[in-house]
């Protein structure tokens, strides 16, 4: 099975080359510019699994992936997927910069490598394949969770790495771009962290009333109706609904409605006459022909529409 997306490797799907322009253009310098702008944005997405499509592969005679999608759809603007499965808001906050611990050094660093045990003062621990890449007061590398613990690798071996304040580079990269945010689901029994989270990723953009589009989150069927995930869940999404406004995308509405599963890219399904349908709409879940089999994650049919509900709100958004 292919790994989850890791923060230190931005996606980089292929995407077409901007068709040069014609020695005599038609029609008029502001059609033109309309219908092909000089300028193009770059787009960043921040999350955990979902905003990854980690199970994109399951379902569908293709792996579906949000960010190839978006990223064909953005062309010829670049698109960073920094989607990591199993972190939390707080992680999204650190690789995204606007969390900065002092890191301390734990033991001596590894001959060859200079890579040194880590703690960060915050007390934040790693989660999931999580690795940034970063500075200790100056000095570039990686901060690697990935195994469970904290280490952190000088770009140089021998360069020495002494306690100091880490700061993610990501921040460099997602510097003057609109940016999704898909995050918090791992936490959301914490709703006011959720919410104060992803206020925080909103405010840090260049423009924040018109860079951010925050997706909402989805009932797994392990968030049933009444159960402690659920109301947590649908807390959160009426808070950030009420917040941003049409920069806000329901997705519990897109996957758990009778006129959500008949949107064009889950039409061929027939949703609405499978019987476990029936069962997810009364649960108030997405249906099982949308998940992997996990439970947790979408599969490649979920991503497709998912993928297609983002397109059409940044077409209404005028991002595209």
């Amino acid at each position: 099975m292919p790994a989850p997306q890791i923060a230190a490797v931005p996606a980089a799907p292929a995407a077409p080359l901007p068709a040069k322009p014609h020695q005599s253009a038609p029609g008029t310098e502001a059609s033109r510019h309309l219908l092909a702008p000089e300028t193009t944005r770059p787009l960043t997405l921040w999350g955990s699994s979902s905003m990854s499509s980690e199970r994109g592969y399951e379902g569908t005679p293709l792996t579906v992936r949000i960010h190839e999608h978006l990223a064909l759809a953005a062309a010829p603007a670049s698109v960073h997927c920094f989607g990591v499965g199993a972190t939390r808001s707080p992680h999204t906050l650190l690789m995204r910069g606007l969390d900065t611990p002092r890191l301390a050094c734990v033991g001596s660093p590894e001959a060859g490598t200079g890579r040194v045990r880590a703690e960060l003062d915050s007390g934040l621990a790693p989660a999931g394949p999580l690795r940034i890449p970063g500075t200790v007061d100056g000095v570039p590398g990686e901060l690697d969770g990935s195994s469970g613990t904290w280490f952190f690798t000088p770009e140089d071996p021998t360069s020495p790495v002494t306690d100091g304040v880490f700061t993610s580079s990501l921040a460099e990269v997602a510097a003057g771009s609109r940016q999704v945010l898909w995050m918090g689901k791992n936490n959301i029994l914490d709703v006011d962290g959720v919410l104060e989270d992803t206020q925080r990723m909103w405010d840090a953009a260049d423009d924040p009333e018109h860079d951010t589009l925050v997706l909402g989150q989805w009932p797994t069927a392990y968030d049933p109706v009444g159960s402690d995930t659920a109301e947590a869940v649908l807390a959160v999404n009426e808070e950030q609904q009420r917040r941003y406004g049409d920069h806000f995308l329901d997705l519990a509405m897109l996957l758990t409605s009778a006129e959500g599963l008949c949107c064009p890219p889950l039409a061929p399904l027939s949703l609405l006459e499978q019987a476990g349908t029936q069962g997810a709409l009364e649960m108030h879940v997405a249906p099982p022909e949308l998940r992997a089999p996990d439970g947790i994650h979408l599969n490649g049919w979920g991503n497709l529409a998912v993928s297609w509900a983002i397109l059409q709100r940044m077409r209404e958004l005028q991002w595209l």
